[in-house]
Parts: C-alpha cells; structure tokens; sequence
C-alpha cells in the first residue's frame, strides 16, 4: 500500500543490479549497451532483457522525468553507502597510501609497501558496483533523453541551449540537475554530489579524497592476477565489471571537487588536475606490471593486457581526460598492441574450436 509504479520499478530494478552485480553473475557489456549474463550463470535474472535499449526507453516512457529522477536518487542513496565503506577503507591505510603516492616509478616499491595495503580487494569490489550503477544510471538518462526528445523536442532544446549558456555566476549544480531532468549528459552529477556532500564538509575531508584516486590507482593492477578479469572482445569489457571502476573514478571525481569549489569554472581546472595525477599514479602502476623485478609476482600476472586497455577506458569514461593527457603517461602503442594480442587470442580461440 501507499507504493507507486516508480518506487516498485526503482526497487526491484537496483535489487536485482546489485545483488547479480555483487555476486559477478552479471557485467555490463559497453559493445551491447545493456548488462549481461556470465557464462547463463543468473538463469533467474536475464539481465539483457531488462536493460537493453528498448526496454529501458519504455521505462522510461512508462516512469517519466519524475520517475527516473526518484531511481535515481534512490541508486545514489546505494553509492554513498559503497563510498562510505570505500573512505573508511581509505582512511584505515591513508599513512601508507601517502607513502604509496610519494614514490615515482623509479623507486616505487612492490613486494614492501604494497602487502601492507588492507582491504584492497573488497575496495575495487566496492568501486566496481558503484561504476555499475553509475553506468545504469548514465543508460536510464540516455533513454529519457530519447523519449523527452521524441514527446517535448523544443522545450529539450531550450534546456539543453541554457545548460550550455548558463551564466557564469549561477549554481552549477541546478543547472546540472535541470539538464538530468531532460535526460542530457552533463559533467558533473548533482545527484551524487548531494549524496555525498556530508563527506566533503570537514577540512581533514579533503585529503582523505585525495588517497581515494591513489586507492583506486595502486588496487586496480593488482587485479591482474585474477582470471575474471579478462577483457572479452565479444562484449569490449571485462568480466569481472573493472572496466567500470573509471566511471566511479571520473563521476566521483567530479562531484568531490563540485562540491568544494563552487566558484563558477574553478571545480574544473580542479577535477581536471585531480584525474591527471590520478592517471599518472595509474600509468606507473600499469608499467609496473612490466617491469617489475619480483620474478614471482610476475608469474602471478595472467591479465596484463586486459589491464592495459583500462588506460584507455578512462578518456571514454571523462571529459576531463584526453588522448594527449594519456600519452603523456603511458604510451598508447603498447595499449594498441594489447588489442592486438587480445583480438588474436579470439581468433586462435575460434580457429581451435573449429578444427574440434
């Protein structure tokens, strides 16, 4: 009683994502734009049929701006609970990630500081179900983009011309959150910037945001010891959803700094400063799996193209990382050469299950 269409959609829509999510029966495949089943893994849950395109534009339809707006803050409620677990994650190795963070990729040390990192894994967990739903979250606009285009095409327009326009004195944030109720992409999410807003208001706040990057920087190669996560070419992702951890890293990057700088233009050169030396940490992590001198954790390396093409995923998931900001730290000949070799395994793959 008292329940609405919204509200019922909006439960069982983030239930069903984080609990299949949580548990890697399901990924999201950018190639399709929709999530997806693992290997016919979640037989209860086929997630293609309830997040493709089409279904989520008669979601939408069915929803409304309103209705998107309310799952929308209710997925957000879902990330800050995530961002919590991750700060206090954060917090608990903050002396070590400061050390971490000082060390260049000449002297950064592997075998030492790096086994003293805690709750690494449940960390990249964490960070992975939140770019997740950030992604489902980005697919649920995309289609209220197209049903508001379709039924109020001027009044879109208008909303999309003042959202470009705005003056520069104004609140970014409400002009952000006009722009989301019209379905169009903006750089920074006032959704989430409200949701985590009571993480930014203490001063000690901001250098705990600053370790967040470094967190996410030194975890993510470490996953490159693990089988699921492999990139499959067949869904231009990875198994195990850490293509998606970029996503968190850019959205939360964006609302941390909206959040403490709100000069009109300054929170840009801010988030853009932050996830460049978020990228050079990462770049130097990702060379590290090259030439690393610890012969055993190299054994352990199965994935190390698959972690490659991660470099490249953050310019897509970011207008605030560029091409030229990569090559600056990683030379994006060896990041095409990872293509390469994992397109050619495909081909092998398929060449031997012929021949059977």
């Amino acid at each position: 009683p008292g329940q609405t269409f919204a509200s019922r959609y909006t439960k069982w829509y983030l239930e069903a994502l984080e609990t299949h999510l949580r548990s890697q029966e399901i990924c999201y495949a950018p190639l399709r734009k929709a999530f997806i089943r693992r290997h016919q893994m979640a037989p209860n849950f086929n997630a293609e049929l309830y997040t493709n395109v089409g279904e989520l534009q008669a979601l939408a339809k069915l929803l409304g701006p309103y209705g998107i707006k309310y799952m929308g803050d209710k997925l957000m409620e879902r990330c800050e609970e995530s961002i919590h677990k991750m700060l206090s994650i954060v917090k608990e190795n903050k002396e070590l990630l400061i050390q971490l963070n000082a060390c260049t990729i000449d002297d950064f040390p592997t075998a030492g500081l790096m086994k003293q990192l805690k709750h690494h894994e449940e960390f990249i967990g964490e960070c992975t179900v939140v770019g997740a739903l950030l992604t489902f979250r980005k697919m649920t606009l995309s289609a209220l983009k197209t049903v508001v285009g379709t039924r109020a095409p001027f009044l879109q327009k208008c909303i999309k011309d003042f959202h470009t326009n705005a003056p520069v004195d104004c609140d970014r944030t409400v002009v952000e959150e006009m722009a989301i109720a019209a379905g169009l992409e903006t750089t920074v999410d006032a959704a989430l910037c409200a949701a985590i807003q009571r993480h930014c208001m203490t001063i000690s706040a901001t250098s705990l945001w600053e370790q967040f990057n470094v967190m996410v920087a030194v975890s993510l190669p470490l996953q490159s010891v693990l089988p699921q996560a492999h990139f499959k070419t067949q869904i231009e992702g990875h198994e195990n959803n850490i293509h998606c951890v970029n996503t968190a890293v850019a959205s939360i990057t964006a609302a941390v700094h909206t959040n403490f700088v709100r000069t009109a233009g300054s929170h840009h050169d801010a988030i853009r400063k932050s996830l460049r030396d978020y990228m050079e940490k990462l770049s130097e992590r990702m060379m590290k799996l090259l030439l690393d001198e610890d012969k055993e954790l190299q054994k352990e390396v199965k994935q190390r193209d698959s972690m490659f093409v991660i470099l490249e995923n953050m310019v897509q998931s970011s207008p605030y990382v560029t091409y030229d900001m990569l090559e600056n730290n990683f030379p994006y000949t060896m990041i095409r050469n990872s293509y390469r070799a994992l397109y050619e395994n495909k081909k092998k793959k398929k060449a031997l299950e012929h021949e059977m």
